[in-house]
């Protein structure tokens, strides 16, 4: 059921990789960088070789990365709990 959607807005789930990785990478901006030239080559090899499997790996990193902010947020709410 998700991969035609993925497949169908893969252009889409692109952009959206590259915001999430622009807002979640704002501390250190060395790697933000290297990792947005990296996620979009990714998916402009994807798109243009019409790989439609690369849909699901840009959808596995958009949840990577809304994992780490997630994850952040969490350590942080831990950390004022045990004040």
């Amino acid at each position: 059921m998700l991969y035609p959607i993925l497949v169908e807005y893969y252009v889409w789930f692109s952009l959206l990789l590259l915001g999430v990785t622009w807002f979640a990478r704002q501390a250190k901006s060395t790697t933000r960088m290297n990792l947005m030239y990296g996620y979009g080559m990714i998916a402009v090899l994807g798109f243009l070789l019409g790989l439609d499997w690369v849909a699901g790996i840009i959808f596995g990193l958009i949840v990577l990365e809304a994992g780490r902010v997630f994850k952040a947020w969490l350590d942080k709410k831990e950390s004022q709990l045990k004040k």
